[in-house]
């Protein structure tokens, strides 16, 4: 589905056909038909990523923009809590991670950051996150 060029958000690079790469979701399932890095809507010299999310009729209010830096830090967080159901703590890393206190979620994270869920849904997304940084150079 083409993302949209006339609103706030600017798309510079997009990638159009997310709905068929969307995790676990399907083409039927998903409403996030795209994303795309561009400026953001609240300044003209900012980067931005944003989820292009589209109800069926028309394009969604709900469309999430974040600043480059925090959807970084989001897959360091995803990182973090994989790290956590493997080895029952934290990665020792310069960011300030802390996990709840509560028993019950902390079982539920380890439940649902399974092998299984892994293989699933974040193998494939990793790997080519892990070609893009090395041929990077990081």
């Amino acid at each position: 589905m083409k993302i949209p060029n006339h609103l706030k958000h600017q798309p510079i690079i997009k990638l159009e056909k997310y709905a068929k790469i969307d995790g676990n979701y399907n083409e039927s399932t998903t409403d996030a038909q795209g994303l795309s890095l561009g400026l953001a809507q609240w300044g003209n010299s900012d980067l931005s990523v944003k989820v292009w999310r589209h109800t069926g009729t028309k394009w969604s209010r709900q469309s999430e923009e974040l600043p480059l830096h925090r959807v970084v830090d989001l897959t360091s967080l995803i990182c973090g809590a994989l790290y956590f159901t493997k080895h029952g703590k934290l990665p020792d890393v310069s960011l300030d991670l802390s996990i709840s206190d509560n028993q019950s979620l902390q079982a539920a994270l380890k439940n649902t950051l399974n092998e299984d869920f892994v293989k699933d849904n974040l193998d494939i997304p990793f790997k080519r996150l892990s070609k893009m940084l090395k041929e990077l150079g990081y």
